[in-house]
């Protein structure tokens, strides 16, 4: 068997790491020669794969691969042995990874599920930190470069390596100052809120598309131990207003 018949059963393992949903958030992010060994890998899988299923095939219906094989032969193409299946084991990885990701897709909760298992694994800090924000509803302090501040929360998972930007529902939004850093609220988004939940703004979308690299620092954000520090910091400066006069 000519070896540049196996071409394509790697081609068909690099289809299915890049693109079926289980996966291709994980090889994404690996260096070439990684996702080349890893493709490699997959290709064996898919035509040993193939070469099972042929046999099962011949095994309990040979007449079929009999009349598989004189309809391929009328194609003017230089044949190889084994050359339709590993043709075969390309086109098997396409419709797998296709069916696949529409069976997914179309189960409720599926999609959603598979990228949250991807960015529990392999996602940055950053898009675990959106996550634990879309599952668990908890708030996030998002801290720009410009000094812009935003509080919120995301509904939204974040796909890994789809986008450049990230979504946050404000609740709250304001500035640090630029010598101390202490956090001036000037913005809230509650009376839009209670709208939504009245239904009389379902028209109104608050949320934010953040880039990624203009994040300066992003954490969970807990009220009371912002009121903690914050009422701290005014003591401290009351403190140091009365020592000077």
């Amino acid at each position: 068997m000519p070896y540049n018949v196996l071409i394509l059963p790697l081609c068909g393992g690099y289809f299915i790491l890049i693109n079926f949903v289980y996966f291709k958030y994980k090889y994404q992010r690996l260096e070439s020669q990684r996702l080349l060994f890893s493709s490699i890998i997959a290709g064996i899988i898919l035509i040993c794969v193939t070469f099972l299923a042929r046999i099962l095939v011949f095994h309990f219906f040979p007449n079929i691969i009999h009349c598989i094989s004189d309809f391929l032969q009328k194609f003017p193409i230089k044949h190889y042995p084994y050359f339709w299946t590993s043709v075969a084991s390309f086109f098997i990885a396409i419709i797998v990874t296709l069916v696949g990701n529409k069976v997914i897709q179309l189960k409720k909760g599926g999609y959603r599920n598979c990228i949250s298992h991807a960015i529990k694994r392999h996602g940055s800090e950053l898009e675990k930190l959106f996550r634990t924000s879309a599952k668990t509803g908890v708030l996030m302090q998002i801290t720009l470069k410009n000094n812009k501040v935003y509080i919120g929360f995301s509904n939204v998972l974040p796909v890994p390596k789809e986008s450049d930007f990230l979504i946050i529902t404000p609740l709250l939004s304001g500035y640090r100052e630029s010598e101390t850093k202490l956090l001036k609220f000037t913005t809230d988004y509650f009376d839009v809120i209670d709208s939504f939940v009245d239904n009389t703004a379902n028209d109104y979308n608050i949320d934010v598309l953040i880039r990624k690299d203009e994040i300066l620092t992003a954490s969970l954000f807990d009220y009371r131990v912002y009121e903690f520090f914050n009422k701290k910091n005014l003591n401290d400066n009351d403190a140091e207003e009365d020592s000077v006069k």
